[in-house]
C-alpha cells in the first residue's frame, strides 16, 4: 500500500488485491510487471488478497480530523471488478462505505463486469466513489460508452497510457473528468506519446467544459517522465467540481456545488 503517492491525481493507493490478466493494448508494458517480480511474485496469473486492509480505516480518521477529503486509488495493482476477486470485494465495499471522509478513485478495464458486481444499496453511486474506464486507444473508447450506461455519482476516463489520437466528443455528455498521460516503460519498449494527441483532447475537454488533468510525458532529453502538466507552457491539472464535506460518522455526506 502507497502513502503520499508519486500518482499525481491521487493522495495514497490503496490495494485490496494484487495482480490482473492483461486485456488490451494499453497493457503491454504493465509496470504491475515490474513491480510483482520485484517480490518474487507471477504478476499474471490473477488476484491475490492483500493483507493489510487497516490503513484506508486510519486514512479516513486523518481526513476527519483534518478536515481534508483524500483520494485513494483503489487497486492499482490489479482491477477492482476483475472476476477471480469476486470472494472478497464484498468486504471492500463494507471498507469503501465506512470510510466516507475518503474519495475511492476506482479505475477498470472491465466495464462489462461492474453492474454485476456492485453493492446492493449503490444506488445512482456511493457519492465518495468515482469511478473510471482506461481508454488509451481507440480499440478501447468502448469502455467509454460502457461507463455512460453505469450508475456513478462522478464518471472519469484515463487515457493513460495514450496510444494515438481519440475522439472522446461522442462520449463526454456525462463524463466529468478525463486523465491523459504517456506510457511509463523503459525508453527502447515504451510507444511515444504525441503531444498533439494531448492538446486535440485538451480542446475537447475545454469545448464541452470537462477537467483535463494532464498527468505526465517524457522529457527525451533526460529520459525521465514530467509530471507538471505544462502544455505550451499552460498547467493542464484540472479537478472535477464535485466536492465532497468531510461529515460527523453516521451523518449524511454534503455535496458542494
Amino acid at each position: 500500500m502507497a502513502e503520499n503517492s508519486k500518482i499525481g491525481w491521487t493522495d495514497h493507493t490503496h490495494n485490496f488485491w494484487w495482480g490482473c490478466h492483461k486485456v488490451s493494448s494499453e497493457c503491454k508494458f504493465c509496470y504491475i510487471d515490474t513491480i510483482m517480480r520485484r517480490s518474487g511474485r507471477e504478476p499474471f496469473k490473477g488476484p491475490m488478497r492483500t493483507k493489510n486492509w487497516q490503513n484506508p480505516l486510519r486514512w479516513n480518521k486523518k481526513a476527519y480530523e483534518t478536515g481534508q477529503r483524500l483520494r485513494i486509488f483503489t487497486c492499482s495493482m490489479s482491477d477492482f471488478f476483475h472476476q477471480d476477486a469476486d470472494p472478497w470485494r464484498d468486504e471492500a465495499w463494507d471498507v469503501i462505505r465506512e470510510c466516507q471522509n475518503l474519495d475511492w478513485l476506482i479505475l477498470t478495464k472491465r466495464p462489462e463486469l461492474v453492474l454485476d458486481r456492485l453493492p446492493d444499496d449503490w444506488g445512482t453511486g456511493y457519492a465518495n466513489v468515482w469511478l473510471g474506464v482506461t481508454a488509451g486507444c481507440n480499440e478501447s473508447i468502448h469502455r467509454a460508452e460502457q461507463l455512460l450506461d453505469l450508475p456513478a455519482q462522478l464518471k472519469f476516463i484515463s487515457a493513460e497510457p495514450l496510444l494515438e489520437a481519440i475522439d472522446f466528443r461522442p462520449y463526454l455528455d456525462g463524463i466529468d473528468w478525463i486523465i491523459t498521460g504517456c506510457e511509463q516503460a523503459a525508453k527502447d519498449r515504451r510507444r511515444q506519446m504525441d503531444l498533439d494527441w494531448i492538446r486535440d483532447i485538451h480542446g475537447q475537454c475545454t469545448d464541452a467544459g470537462i477537467p483535463h488533468f494532464f498527468k505526465q510525458y517524457y522529457h527525451e532529453e533526460r529520459g525521465v517522465p514530467r509530471t507538471d502538466g505544462l502544455l505550451d507552457g499552460v498547467h493542464c491539472q484540472e479537478w472535477p467540481g464535485l466536492g465532497l464535506s468531510v461529515y460527523e460518522p453516521g451523518g449524511p455526506i454534503a455535496v458542494l456545488a
